[in-house]
């Protein structure tokens, strides 16, 4: 884990560099430009550094501040990154074939860099915008089994919550309006319910507005990577003060017509259980519903009977490109999708991590209306 985040950092100053150096270019002459510019955005550019490495030590008001700088700096860094590169390429072709007007190849950079900087701008506003308004997906799907007396059930479902320092108290208390006014019999949350520390959660309560959910039948929950980037003790201490049914590698059975699988996070390594195992534990003529965070290998799911899996983690790539990268990582990246008996559902997730913006994504709220065979 250590390697991962030292060579995560290594590319992000690596592209910082390059996006400092672009802009540099059209900073007026002058000493006292430069000096200032050089200032602003070291202290920008490390600000997101700063959040992370201090999230459980720093003034929580503070931290807010330098996270927020720091998080919006990384979507605008990524897309100056990008629209630099690709510039760059045409400037360079412009060299061999000279195919620009001649006053823009003149300015070329201060159009590149003032005119991405627009671009970016309008679209990290639309791209807030979508985060903040959730859309509400609504998907009617048939299990093959009976359920008791049950004929019907009404599962809301969420996914990667991130509750923290983006998703504080005063953001998720609208989150919990919304799903109370869909009336689930259920809630089903796919993991990630806390962000990076559990700091802010204890210091604002956030468990009073989590217990504020209403579902009859109860919400089950398993646990995400995020749980563990947390802190894993942490996270189940706070978890624990919630109305929450967490399972991990555990199954319950809800209402004497189903169960529900809850799997360890693959962030448990060895730790975790096989999923045969914990299908072994219960009666496969009923309807069985397994959350699992990460939605990887969904053959071993469809193999021991599984009827629907609910998952998240991918975001769907919360920032274009992003979403075509989860495309060739994942077989369902974000939707829904059947593979014979079993129904597959991965969110992209009510919240975020890092920048608060969905550019060809969208935050969501899925509710799956569930007919059972009654025959």
């Amino acid at each position: 884990m250590k390697i991962f985040f030292a060579i995560a950092i290594s590319i992000y100053l690596l592209f910082n560099s390059y996006v400092f150096v672009r802009i540099w270019q059209v900073i007026p002459a002058g000493f006292s430009y430069k000096l200032i510019y050089t200032i602003l955005y070291i202290l920008i550019s490390l600000s997101f550094i700063v959040a992370m490495a201090g999230r459980n030590t720093l003034p929580l008001g503070f931290l807010k501040i330098i996270y927020a700088i720091g998080t919006i700096w990384l979507a605008y860094m990524m897309y100056f990154f990008l629209f630099f590169l690709i510039t760059d390429v045409i400037n360079l072709f412009n060299h061999w074939i000279h195919f620009l007007p001649e006053n823009i190849a003149t300015h070329f950079r201060q159009i590149q860099v003032y005119g991405s900087a627009v671009i970016i701008t309008v679209m990290l506003i639309a791209g807030y915008y979508k985060f903040t308004h959730p859309l509400v997906n609504t998907y009617d799907i048939k299990i093959d089994k009976k359920a008791g007396e049950r004929k019907e059930l009404r599962i809301v479902g969420l996914s990667d919550i991130h509750l923290g320092l983006l998703v504080d108290k005063n953001r998720f208390s609208k989150y919990v309006d919304k799903v109370n006014a869909l009336q689930p019999d259920i809630i089903l949350i796919a993991g990630d319910v806390i962000d990076n520390s559990t700091r802010l959660l204890n210091a604002e309560h956030l468990e009073d507005e989590i217990n504020r959910l209403q579902a009859p039948l109860g919400i089950y929950m398993c646990l995400g990577n995020h749980e563990y980037i947390s802190g894993i003790n942490n996270s189940l201490d706070f978890l624990k003060k919630t109305k929450i049914n967490l399972l991990i590698d555990s199954v319950a059975q809800v209402d004497s017509a189903f169960w529900v699988i809850g799997r360890n996070d693959r962030f448990a390594g060895k730790n975790r259980r096989p999923l045969s195992g914990l299908v072994a534990e219960i009666n496969p003529s009923e309807p069985i519903f397994l959350l699992d965070h990460q939605p990887f290998h969904l053959a071993e799911a469809e193999n021991v009977g599984v009827d629907f899996q609910f998952s998240g983690h991918t975001h769907n790539g919360q920032l274009w490109p992003g979403n075509l990268i989860a495309n060739r990582i994942y077989e369902v990246s974000h939707g829904y999708k059947q593979k014979n008996n079993l129904h597959v559902y991965v969110s992209s997730g009510l919240a975020l991590w890092g920048p608060p913006f969905r550019i060809g994504t969208e935050s969501e709220i899925a509710v799956f209306n569930i007919k059972f065979d009654i025959q």
